[in-house]
Parts: C-alpha cells; structure tokens; sequence
C-alpha cells in the first residue's frame, strides 16, 4: 500500500487470508470499498459478520464432493478418462467489501 501508485483491489486466496486482509487495510486507515475493494474466495459462514461483510466466490464444496466420487467410481470400475482437470462454477456472493 506504500507504492506511488497502490492497489484499489485486492483478490485473496480464501476467505480467511481476505479477514487479515480487511484488518489489515483498516490499520492503515483505508476505508474498504472507498479506498481499496477486498475479495476473498471459498465463502466461508464467517465472510457475511465481517465488517464490512466480505464479497467472495462460493466454492462448491458439496458438488466437488459428488464429481470426486463419480470420478472413482468410474475409475475402479475401469472406465478411464481424459480429462485431466475438471471445472465447476464458482458463482460471486456480491457483499459491500468487493
């Protein structure tokens, strides 16, 4: 935040790196959304009580759950794949940190 020109966004690895995030940028001074946008990513139940409450990305646990089971199961069963990477939709939970 010490740059000439410093951020007016900041996208977390997850939701609880975005809380030290917010503590962070409130110990400087910064208002959050004004001065700086915080997003996180996985949308833990903490993220609605944080204040400001935390913009985030849902991550689909239960979903990723199902995929994975699916996966084995048509891996033990011999069916090979040739995906190497799946990918499920992550939708934004638009609070008024982001």
């Amino acid at each position: 935040m010490k740059l000439p020109a410093p951020p007016d966004g900041i996208f977390c690895a997850n939701d609880l790196m975005a809380i030290g995030c917010l503590e962070a940028l409130k110990e400087l001074g910064k208002s959050i959304p004004e001065d700086v946008a915080v997003v996180g990513f996985d949308n833990r139940d903490i993220a609605q009580f944080t204040m400001p409450p935390l913009t985030t990305f849902h991550l689909p646990m239960f979903a990723m759950g199902t995929m994975a089971v699916e996966l084995l199961d048509d891996i033990t069963g011999g069916l090979t794949s040739t995906h190497d990477q799946l990918k499920v939709e992550c939708p934004l939970i638009e609070r008024i940190s982001g």
